[in-house]
């Protein structure tokens, strides 16, 4: 800095009115970095809302993949689903399930013996734990899943509330593919 530059900037610090003018910039600044922030939020939650969700794990039907009190992320607007996805499910009488799906349309379920078959061949998923037994008389067995619905098990296959309990889901009832899931938030 020359000594031309420092003179100015002294000035500047002892006029009232450079003073002011530099206090109003310095607030203007401020407040477009403050809508700024808050557009960039609303934006992100925006796009979280539309395209993500959040569901937490109730009880331990789906032990040992996930615990209750789990936090899970889910990805909305999934057209298809496959064997082994697990997704968050929201019944039509307003319950909120955590799942695998164990079979998709077309697919021909028949749980014998404590174990699942779907087309004939036994399924063996490694995370469940449990024998496999059918819940319901009001579901029979072999069962072929319909159109636009899936078949799920909890891991946790003799504690689970699930398909062989409340039947098949219609793809409609499912939130979302879990993408994330985290322990419990303390």
């Amino acid at each position: 800095m020359d000594i031309d530059d420092i003179k100015k900037k002294i000035l500047e610090d002892v006029d009232p009115e450079t003073k002011r003018k530099r206090a109003h910039e310095r607030r203007v600044q401020r407040f477009v970095i403050a809508l700024q922030s808050i557009a960039v939020i609303i934006v992100v939650l925006l796009i979280f809302y539309m395209l993500m969700g959040i569901s937490t794990v109730q009880g331990n039907s789906m032990y040992p993949t996930l615990h209750d009190q789990d936090v899970v992320i889910y990805k909305r607007k999934n057209t298809e689903y496959r064997v082994g996805d697990v997704v968050a499910i929201k019944r039509p009488n307003g319950e909120e399930y955590v799942k695998r799906i164990v079979a998709v349309a077309g697919d021909t379920v028949n749980i014998q013996n404590g174990k699942i078959y779907v087309n004939g061949e036994e399924l063996v998923t490694e995370q469940a734990i449990g024998e496999t037994n059918a819940k319901s008389d009001d579901i029979t067995y072999p069962l072929v899943v319909d159109d636009k619905q899936v078949f799920v098990l909890g891991d946790n296959r003799e504690i689970s509330r699930d398909s062989r309990e409340i039947g098949t889901v219609k793809i409609d009832d499912i939130k979302g593919r879990i993408v994330w899931y985290m322990g419990k938030i303390k």
